[in-house]
């Protein structure tokens, strides 16, 4: 089922048969097994609830359209009879204020759907990855540390969602999704304009890096060695001819700088960048790994209301992303366990 088939009154049914799982050959069975215990179970339930939420949303919807075509058809027939300047004007501004309340009643069961899946799937989901991984929207990220970073581009107000907490090999993990907006004028307009949106990565450890690392998209050596982010630290040379095309990279720690962005931890970098569209910058700060993933979609939603409530593509995809992260930590642990 796709959008139009749902409004032009196709049958919802129920889907029950699905095997879309995917993983490593050497871990798919685990996986299957996870699956099979904790989230199967839960899948009939969730697309009963899908579908039924699907017809509750079409059934309004058709009500809505009924009742808003005749608002329609009586405000035209009376407006000839109305005293304005300027009908038109009035008219649309109340057709629009209209349809508000109309959409919120009509998108309000399948809001709620969602809502119920993301309170109960997507924290088993991340137990998959371990007992202490926690999945919840009241936990958030210092802002503050991330300022201090020097990741964060210029912004007026920053706001923050879906949080992701749990340790790996003692590193702790945490993932947090990070909208941030600015006010830009334009002539006697204000307009509120997106500088970033997606998902801030924090991996922690109790040993601190002895300088301040910063690797950034390049915008051209120049722009960014002007910028006034990056004062206090100078532009690192790096051999890897690949890499120094695409990133910028600032540190107050040259040797350690170079220790660090090996050819290896850039690959591992790169694979994560690519399940985000190659919008990536990490910083190395205290004792951290900052790693910011622009992304304009919600990492932790479901694909598509239209989709069978299966969650198998959601499990497979967050593992992969996951795997891709622990593959990071994995380098990071080497190369502080062999001298740094």
């Amino acid at each position: 089922m796709n959008i139009f088939s749902f409004l032009f009154g196709a049958p919802i049914k129920p889907i029950r048969n699905s095997n879309n799982l995917t993983a490593a050959p050497n871990e798919l069975a685990e996986f299957k097994l996870y699956y099979q215990q904790y989230l199967e179970p839960l899948t009939s339930k969730f697309e009963s609830a899908r579908v039924a939420s699907l017809k509750s949303c079409r059934q309004r919807l058709y009500l809505c359209s009924a009742i808003y075509l005749g608002i329609v058809a009586l405000a035209f027939m009376f407006t000839p009879y109305l005293n304005i300047s300027d009908p038109m004007i009035i008219y649309l501004i109340g057709l629009v204020v209209l349809a508000l309340p109309f959409a919120w009643w009509v998108f309000n069961p399948i809001k709620h759907y969602k809502a119920d899946v993301k309170q109960r799937i997507y924290p088993l989901i991340f137990k998959y990855f371990g007992h202490d991984f926690i999945f919840c929207r009241e936990h958030k990220m210092s802002l503050a540390t991330l300022k201090a970073s020097k990741l964060l581009p210029y912004y007026d107000a920053a706001n923050f969602d879906d949080y992701v907490q749990g340790t790996y090999k003692s590193i702790e993990i945490a993932i947090n999704e990070l909208h941030l907006t600015k006010q830009v004028k334009r002539e006697k307009n204000t307009n509120t304009v997106t500088v970033f949106k997606g998902v801030m990565i924090e991996l922690s450890n109790h040993k601190d890096f002895r300088g301040h690392t910063v690797v950034v998209k390049s915008r051209g050596g120049l722009v960014n060695f002007l910028s006034d982010s990056f004062k206090g630290l100078e532009r690192v040379k790096l051999e890897d001819p690949i890499f120094e095309k695409q990133f910028d990279v600032f540190s107050t720690d040259q040797i350690e700088a170079r220790y660090l962005l090996t050819v290896t931890f850039m690959e591992r970098l790169q694979e994560l960048s690519a399940s985000f569209g190659n919008k990536i910058q990490c910083a190395f700060y205290r004792n951290k790994l900052l790693i910011m993933l622009g992304s304009k979609d919600n990492r932790f939603e479901m694909t598509s209301i239209f989709k069978a409530a299966t969650f198998e593509y959601e499990f497979s995809q967050i593992n992969k992303e996951m795997k891709q992260l622990f593959a990071i930590v994995d380098v990071l642990q080497l190369e502080r366990t062999t001298g740094l």
